[in-house]
């Protein structure tokens, strides 16, 4: 594995503040003019994502941040309602822009080209120790291995791999062999997975935690008010 320099890790929580203010952009533009109200799952992740944005302007959110903040955004990221609501311009701008606040908002942050070394690395040492037992892998784990190399030559010719549902991933076949020869090999799997497909940060590279650089929010969001209770998505 290489070294994580500090260019690796990359700024702190103004680059987090920047990429959840580009998301908001374009989930309100692929949503559409719409109200802001408590009634609906698009009004209410709108006025969270409001609020998200006001906070991120006085620099009085940490990352992560709370589910009692945000958890509109994180119920619709798996929910998907937010895909089904009448009059929205674009289902696919919304999975893109809300997915990418979700890792943002939660600290898992976004994967940039400044991190295509660190998957490089990870790529080649998982595939190096997969070489050592190849004779005792079957087919399909040859395959899964071969796979994962592929991704890897690609990034090394300045390519991003398209992306993938996740059924043709890397987990499509059974993998006992690997499983129990090659140390750790499922999460090292999806820690070469999630930044490939789903845009997150490579693990080696998280971000620690990051405190507001504006003190002042409570740790957890305070009650709703009795009126709101019951009306959320």
């Amino acid at each position: 594995m290489i070294e994580i320099t500090p260019a690796i890790m990359g700024p702190g929580i103004e680059e987090e503040y920047a990429d959840a203010l580009a998301a908001i952009g374009d989930l309100r533009r692929a949503l559409g003019d719409r109200p802001l109200t408590n009634d609906t799952p698009d009004g209410r992740v709108l006025l969270e994502v409001a609020w998200i944005e006001q906070e991120i302007g006085r620099r009085r959110l940490p990352i992560p941040v709370e589910a009692s903040y945000a958890g509109t955004i994180y119920y619709l990221v798996g929910s998907h309602e937010l895909l089904h609501v009448p009059g929205v311009l674009n289902p696919a701008g919304i999975t893109d822009a809300l997915g990418r606040l979700y890792r943002v908002l939660q600290g898992i942050g976004l994967v940039k080209p400044r991190h295509v070394p660190v998957l490089i690395a990870m790529i080649d040492d998982l595939c190096a120790d997969a070489d050592t037992v190849r004779d005792r892998l079957n087919a399909q784990e040859q395959e899964v291995i071969d796979d994962i190399r592929a991704q890897g030559v690609l990034l090394k010719r300045g390519e991003w791999p398209p992306h993938r549902r996740p059924q043709d991933q890397f987990f499509r076949y059974d993998t006992p062999n690997l499983d129990s020869l090659v140390m750790n090999f499922g999460n090292r799997v999806r820690g070469i997975s999630f930044p490939l497909f789903d845009g997150w940060r490579p693990y080696p590279a998280k971000k620690p935690p990051l405190a507001a650089p504006v003190p002042g929010l409570s740790q957890k969001a305070p009650p709703l008010p009795p009126e709101l209770e019951g009306k959320l998505p």
